[in-house]
């Protein structure tokens, strides 16, 4: 059997979002006839900003969806099931938390009056999907507004699901005294194993193969490969590092539109390089697109850039943490890429996170040919200091310690990519176990 998702309001095109604010309906129907999946661009255009909920669809082969009309019918027809009334923020969680002067109100207080009284009464749970994106909403005070309405509304804690993209949600949430069921699920992995699945059933010469790993590693290279669009203080850090080892010995992408003046003054506090500061301002660099604005995280692979470099270095979409009682622990979709290109990295990225893909998916890491005990450290400004020692380390290795290094580390890349790859099917079993 399925799972039941209920929702307040269906349509001819499937169901609306859950704890949609209903000023948005008519813009809803004018837009897509009410096809919610198909309203993104001129949602854009008409609010200036997304949405605060969406429907992902990540798990619509495990689901049967429901209204909360028919699901009450049922019930009275003594046909019990259990069913989830499913709420799943979409973009930054200022959207959803209110914290926008378009989207004003806290998303589940939103939620219909109806599906309170079946949680709570009958065979209803509250599920909160957020695997689209993470991170910076993952505070105490935001966290604090789901705890504090979900005890408002009696909400029963055996009967609050949570599934995020951070392996640190279940240790945040037990801070706040609740006993919720929480599961962390990588959406990010299980598409882009999914994507590159495709590329190889299709032959498309996109995807490293161990062939090619074996056949080019004698071959000239650069040392690193950093692919960066937007600014973030960690990533200027690391470029600024590989500026000052010769920007001519990796391949680096950056796009001078997103400067930030608050993070070159931090940069400046550590290291005030002029040179690298009138580069990064003034210039734009591409490696595998030349429109690094509008390009998302997929589709965009190209297996040169890898066979081209010895290094990944993974600047993850988190590193310096807003609330340090409260980390985020997102990973995103960037991990995967040297994953299933077969190469080796480094990932700057939140502390435990290389403890986190081991464990919870077995994935290998480069221990000890790299130091990662940069992994464990709290700080972030001495993880980062770690990263940025490993970084010289391995540019002062000559290039017969460099093809020594592809060599030793090349049945961990090969581990790797075969295990990746079969994750494009078994991760919803999980999911569906979990709610189950």
């Amino acid at each position: 059997m399925n799972i039941i998702y209920g929702y307040d309001i269906m349509t001819s095109n499937g169901p609306l979002p859950n704890c949609l604010d209903p000023k948005f309906i008519t813009s809803i129907y004018e837009g897509s006839k009410l096809n919610h999946n198909q309203l993104h661009s001129y949602f854009n255009n008409i609010w200036g900003c997304d949405y605060s909920v969406f429907n992902s669809n990540d798990f619509d082969q495990i689901v049967d969806y429901k209204s909360i009309y028919n699901i009450i019918k049922d019930r009275k027809n003594n046909i019990n099931y259990k069913w989830f009334y499913i709420v799943e923020p979409h973009s930054g969680l200022d959207l959803f938390f209110g914290h926008h002067k378009i989207h004003n109100q806290f998303g589940l207080n939103l939620i219909s009056d109806k599906a309170i009284e079946e949680i709570i009464n009958h065979n209803g749970n509250l599920l909160i999907n957020y695997t689209v994106d993470g991170g910076l909403g993952i505070n105490k005070d935001n966290l604090n507004m789901i705890v504090n309405f979900i005890r408002d509304k009696k909400i029963p804690d055996e009967k609050v699901y949570i599934i995020f993209a951070d392996h640190k949600i279940k240790d945040n949430f037990k801070k706040l005294s609740v006993n919720y069921n929480v599961h962390d699920h990588n959406f990010y992995l299980h598409f882009m194993s999914h994507e590159f699945n495709k590329l190889l059933e299709n032959n498309l010469e996109q995807v490293v193969k161990q062939n090619d790993y074996i056949n080019n590693i004698s071959e000239d290279k650069k040392d690193f490969l950093l692919l960066s669009r937007h600014w973030k203080q960690h990533r200027i850090f690391i470029l600024n590092k590989l500026h000052r080892l010769g920007l001519d010995n990796s391949l680096v992408s950056w796009e001078k539109s997103y400067y930030n003046g608050k993070m070159i003054e931090e940069l400046i506090k550590y290291d005030n390089n002029e040179e690298f500061i009138k580069l990064i301002k003034e210039t734009s660099r591409y490696i595998d697109v030349k429109d690094l604005i509008n390009v998302w995280g997929y589709g965009n692979e190209n297996k040169e850039m890898y066979l081209n470099t010895y290094i990944s270095i993974v600047t993850e979409s988190i590193f310096f943490q807003t609330d340090l009682e409260f980390p985020s622990g997102f990973i995103s979709e960037k991990i995967w890429k040297p994953i299933g290109q077969c190469q080796p990295f480094i990932l700057a990225g939140p502390s435990k996170s290389l403890k986190y893909i081991k464990e919870r998916y077995g994935f290998k890491s480069f221990h000890p040919f790299i130091d990662e005990s940069y992994d464990d450290i709290e700080n972030d400004m001495e993880r980062l200091n770690l990263i940025l020692n490993e970084i010289d380390k391995f540019s002062k290795k000559t290039k017969e310690e460099k093809i020594q290094f592809l060599n030793e580390v090349k049945d961990v890349c090969f581990y790797n990519q075969n295990l990746f790859l079969k994750y494009d099917k078994n991760e919803l079993d999980k999911i569906k176990s979990f709610l189950i």
